[in-house]
């Protein structure tokens, strides 16, 4: 029976791994998953804003719209508002970027996912304004409400190499936070 477990292994790995390929989220089927079309999501956290300047606490705002192609991949533009009080000088960035959302597991009530993004990030602070390349990712669980209709808390960071406007030089901002967003598919 030993001699028969490793052959039958060996012969039966290259099935396996296609299907753990084919469906990465879970197993699902369109009848029962209405998470293919529209998707949309507006959330709102805190986080700690980090600064060449310092860091402060602060606040953020994201609003979502793109397409789900099925449970597993989700493509969206993504825009958010970051702001903080640093040295009592008042911060606001925004970011507006191009997301691609995986989902790591997908169940019928519960979902794993892990999402990033490139963009654009414009910011008034310190009296200047600058603008730069940005970049963002996070790491959440959606939790079903209805169909189609789900809760999401995430752990989020963004990080954008500013240019400070009229040869300022440079600012690095990188904020990192909780998110609580509803998501619709």
């Amino acid at each position: 029976m030993r001699e028969l477990f490793v052959p039958f292994l060996l012969i039966s790995a290259p099935s396996f791994a296609a299907r753990l390929a084919s469906s990465p989220a879970g197993d699902y089927d369109n009848a029962s998953t209405p998470m293919q079309g529209l998707y949309a999501a507006i959330g709102g956290g805190g986080g700690l804003v980090v600064l060449d300047e310092g860091n402060a606490l602060g606040y953020d705002v994201e609003g979502r719209l793109g397409y789900s192609f099925n449970p597993g991949l989700q493509l969206y533009l993504a825009g958010s508002v970051d702001g903080a009080t640093i040295t009592g000088t008042s911060f606001r960035s925004e970011m507006i970027a191009a997301f691609v959302q995986y989902h790591l597991y997908w169940g019928r009530s519960v979902g794993v996912y892990a999402r990033a993004g490139i963009g654009v990030a414009l910011s008034s602070s310190f009296v200047s304004s600058a603008v730069g390349l940005a970049e963002g990712g996070g790491l959440g669980v959606e939790i079903a409400l209805s169909p189609g209709l789900f809760i999401a808390p995430e752990l989020f960071y963004k990080t954008s190499q500013l240019s400070v406007s009229n040869g300022g030089g440079t600012d690095n901002e990188q904020v990192v936070g909780l998110q609580l967003a509803v998501i619709y598919y």
